[in-house]
């Protein structure tokens, strides 16, 4: 199915006729928010958080959505998008990190075998290090090991393979030498996260059920939330059936674990703080009609606050 073009008094007139108003922020104001800010099939994905009337003359159109609502919407996962990629990045580096110490204990272990065993698994993996020649900072590093053919260290390795790349040669590591510090459960959530906080997709187009994704549970996030004595087996099944919601409680988890430094986990506390105790209430008012945005977060703010309690040190 196609869609006309839409200028932007055009898509003003769009939504007014989908039952959305302009109470909140007047039509030039949004016109000035669409223009520079968004585009109006970014916007409109938030939506998807609303009902829309079943019967009488309103049929078709959204129950109380206000333009300001989507803006608002938009501007926190804005800030969502950032803390993910922030953590993101540390937990990247904390990984790497953990691993090569491990290494350094391991007498098992020389660095090489381990790297040929799992370049030896997927040619694929091969072939997008040599695509980087000439597009990446590591290029210097890919072109000589590509000339001493692929002999890579572990130590090397790590600066040139992609998350994804890295999570299958973490879990391989992992799987022959067995650690408590094995993080590797976690980490394909990570990725999905990360990627999708990289692309700047939308995460918080998608509060309210179903949930088109079928996820295959963390048992290990679900049994530590099931110790939240404030939070019931309703609410906990409910939540983290969300792709987002189950993803971004395992991200928290996952940081204030294997983030070491107490700075860096202090900053990221901080940051998590700010964004789900001062930014998402600053215009609460919006949302009060609305109980899936509600519900959600109050389970995930109750989610993230113990265990930044629990795991602060």
């Amino acid at each position: 199915m196609t869609h006309l073009k839409l200028s932007i008094d055009e898509q003003i007139a769009d939504m007014q006729g989908k039952g959305i108003t302009f109470l909140y922020s007047n039509k030039e104001d949004a016109k000035h928010f669409l223009k520079y800010n968004t585009y109006y099939f970014k916007i409109k994905a938030y939506e998807r958080n609303y009902d829309k009337y079943n019967a009488t003359d309103k049929k078709g159109q959204y129950i109380n959505l206000d333009f300001a609502y989507l803006k608002e919407l938009s501007i926190l996962d804005m800030y969502l998008r950032k803390t993910i990629l922030s953590m993101a990045l540390d937990i990247e580096h904390a990984l790497k990190v953990q691993l090569l110490y491990d290494l350094s204990q391991n007498p098992l272990e020389d660095g090489y075998s381990i790297v040929n065993e799992y370049l030896g698994h997927d040619f694929t993996t091969v072939k997008s290090i040599h695509d980087k020649i000439g597009k990446s900072a590591t290029s210097d590093l890919i072109q000589k090991r590509l000339n001493e053919n692929d002999s890579y260290a572990l130590w090397e390795i790590v600066e040139v393979l992609s998350f994804g790349h890295f999570i299958g040669l973490y879990q391989l590591y992992y799987s022959k030498y067995p650690s408590k510090n094995n993080f590797g459960s976690y980490l394909w959530s990570l990725k999905f996260l990360r990627n999708a906080a990289a692309h700047n997709n939308c995460l918080l187009n998608s509060l309210k059920a179903p949930y088109k994704v079928v996820l295959h549970k963390n048992k290990d996030i679900l049994f530590e939330i099931s110790k939240i004595k404030t939070i019931s087996e309703k609410s906990r099944t409910t939540w983290m059936k969300n792709p987002v919601i189950h993803d971004f409680i395992i991200l928290v988890y996952v940081y204030l674990n294997v983030i070491k430094s107490s700075g860096i986990k202090q900053h990221g506390i901080e940051q998590l703080n700010w964004l789900f105790h001062d930014r998402m209430l600053r215009h609460k008012e919006y949302f009060e009609k609305n109980i899936s945005i509600k519900e959600c977060y109050r389970f995930t703010t109750k989610v993230i606050t113990t265990l930044c309690n629990k795991y602060r040190k």
